[in-house]
């Protein structure tokens, strides 16, 4: 609960950042990373719930509080096979130790009224209904009382954990229908998914071809030793890549390949081309300089040395930072991000990569620009405003908003996310 605690501390501004399990057994780390997992995708739905059973406001209450109330009702509503007295016992035993100790009372009065406000389980959780719980894989909880509201929005909102702000964006973009059904999207566990393996028996087939579903409770790693050209991908984000088949790059420039899943498929795709890749974080930077260790068609290049491959990269690739708004299943903790503010921050930072990296394109040389979000400031926009200014031509353009939900077969899911590519037309000679 520390780990909660720290994020409690410094809601809504949540960022990648995996709870240490090191010192647990494998079963109490499942349990602390499935805890961590629901109370941080579901926050607002938990809070929906708790806030009306407290005397002072939610923003009002020590971190620790927040802390075990979440964990509590996170495994009293979200999680199976926890018995109720023990979930109460360890919430309520944490609060105590910290220094918002005296209010642990409150944690444990809460917690019990929980526990009163369920009513039966049910296969089927319906989000039209007000007084429905809705768990990641379409389950629930009758409640005995209407939570969630009348209001159409604010229920989905507060069921599915994205936010009101959030959603009414989905409803502006997307239409009314099409953002609830993205919201349950949002709230889904998303399966495993491997690009390129084999048949194995930890392997389900995928709808799309070369694609497998990792059998739920397996690990990847037997299998990427049996298939080492095999990756961890989803055929939305693998789609992009596979964009550029019919190009025949001598040079390909990944300029934030970050950890270099990308640049592997395209070292895959493309085998007689030279390959750079590069990110501006020093942890990503390691990574990728191990890749190129592996992979003789692989240069790790520091972001600051790009300069010396001016004009002569024949596809540039720009998998730019973004929202992470069509991966909000995968990525939970970033729904509490999604503001105009922090939008407009990250269509700032991705024009000045472009501006800084486009000058690497050769005449005629092809840019693919890329984002896992699923809003068009961030992509389509962004492709009119590279045409606009940058003299470049969209040769093609896909956007994929996302498919499966809660209950749905995980061969069928693929995340959200947004490719083009832009070709620089060559420069005629006087």
């Amino acid at each position: 609960m520390p780990h909660l605690e720290t994020k409690a501390g410094r809601f809504p501004d949540l960022f990648p950042n995996p709870i240490d399990v090191s010192e647990l057994s494998p079963r109490d780390a499942g349990l602390a990373t499935a805890i961590d997992r629901e109370v941080t995708a579901r926050w607002l739905t938990l809070q929906t719930i708790i806030e009306p059973m407290l005397s002072r406001s939610w923003d009002s209450q020590h971190p620790a509080i927040v802390a075990s109330l979440l964990a509590g009702a996170a495994q009293l509503l979200l999680l199976d096979r926890i018995p109720d007295h023990a979930a109460v016992s360890e919430s309520v035993q944490w609060c105590r130790s910290t220094p918002a100790g005296r209010a642990s009372g409150v944690v444990n009065a809460v917690l019990r009224r929980i526990i009163r406000l369920r009513g039966e389980r049910i296969d089927q959780a319906d989000p039209d209904q007000p007084n429905h719980l809705i768990r990641s894989d379409g389950s629930g909880w009758t409640l005995n009382e209407p939570v969630f509201g009348t209001d159409p929005a604010a229920r989905r909102a507060s069921q599915t954990g994205c936010g009101l702000p959030l959603l009414k964006r989905m409803i502006e973009i997307h239409g009314e229908q099409e953002a609830f059904r993205l919201a349950l999207h949002a709230m889904a566990q998303p399966p495993i998914i491997l690009h390129g393996a084999g048949p194995h028996e930890a392997l389900l087939p995928h709808d799309r071809p070369g694609f497998h579903v990792l059998a739920p409770g397996t690990s990847p790693l037997a299998i990427l030793q049996e298939f080492p050209n095999a990756i961890v991908q989803d055929p939305t984000a693998a789609a992009s890549c596979a964009a550029t088949s019919a190009l025949a790059p001598q040079l390909i420039l990944d300029a934030c390949a970050g950890r270099g899943t990308k640049t592997r498929q395209l070292a895959a795709m493309h085998p007689d081309a030279r390959i750079i890749a590069s990110d501006t974080q020093a942890a990503r930077m390691r990574d990728l300089h191990e890749l190129a260790g592996e992979h003789p068609s692989i240069e790790a290049v520091e972001s600051r040395d790009l300069g010396r491959f001016a004009g002569t990269a024949d596809l540039l690739v720009l998998d730019v930072p973004c929202t992470n708004s069509g991966v909000l299943a995968r990525r939970v903790e970033a729904r509490h991000r999604q503001n105009a503010a922090t939008r407009q921050k990250l269509v700032d930072v991705q024009r000045q990569i472009a501006a800084d990296t486009l000058a690497l394109l050769s005449p005629g040389g092809t840019l693919l620009w890329t984002t896992c979000s699923i809003d068009p400031d961030e992509n389509q926009r962004q492709v009119e405003w590279l045409t606009q200014w940058h003299a470049l031509e969209v040769a093609q353009a896909h956007a994929e908003s996302g498919q499966g939900g809660p209950g749905d077969s995980p061969s069928q899911w693929c995340d959200g996310g947004f490719h083009a590519l832009l070709r620089k037309p060559r420069i005629a000679h006087g």
